[in-house]
């Protein structure tokens, strides 16, 4: 039986918060000025954490898809344009911006770094909290002016929780795949 550790607990928590929040406003807030930088701390992370990149991949895709969706359908714009950072404009082939494809990446590392704790949380406050954490973020991202929602900030805003709600559902149904740990989406209170 592995010992746990609550104060080391706390503190990789922490750090890891603390990393991603720097993560989300260098993407967010930099979008292309800083790339290189959120490609070193996502493949720092994933050198760290060895079976953080297959996740992390796996996790993404839907959210990258999503968004894409969104953007086609015109409820998303983006203010600034491609700026062909890592020799590929991503967007020519109807993708998001790379800033936001790297933030999904890195927010899907930061939920398999955090994948003992999340553990600990009974599942309907999961989804309640990555409903309204993920529609609070793209709010942010609208107000530090990386997004331009297209309809009513509430429309949007709806759209975004129902949305982020099934990626939540998402997350925690292949985190509970990839960590072979059955009591991750059904752990009780």
């Amino acid at each position: 039986m592995e010992r746990v550790n609550p104060l080391g607990n706390k503190l990789k928590v922490l750090l890891a918060g603390m990393v991603f929040n720097f993560y989300w406003l260098l993407a967010v807030w930099g979008q292309y000025r800083f790339t290189y930088i959120l490609v070193f701390i996502l493949i720092a992370t994933w050198f760290l954490e060895s079976k953080s990149w297959r996740f992390s991949v796996l996790a993404s895709i839907p959210g990258i898809v999503i968004d894409s969706m969104l953007r086609h359908w015109h409820l998303f714009d983006f203010t600034v344009q491609n700026r062909t950072p890592l020799f590929l404009n991503v967007e020519s082939i109807g993708l998001i911006p790379t800033w936001l494809i790297l933030l999904w990446l890195g927010f899907t590392t930061f939920v398999w770094v955090l994948r003992s704790s999340i553990s600990g949380f009974a599942t309907h406050w999961l989804l309640v909290a990555g409903s309204l954490g993920g529609a609070f973020s793209y709010w942010s991202g609208m107000k530090l002016g990386a997004v331009i929602w297209q309809l009513e900030t509430l429309d949007t805003f709806f759209v975004l929780i129902v949305i982020w709600f099934t990626v939540s559902a998402y997350l925690l149904w292949l985190l509970r795949i990839l960590n072979k740990d059955p009591n991750i989406s059904t752990k009780k209170e």
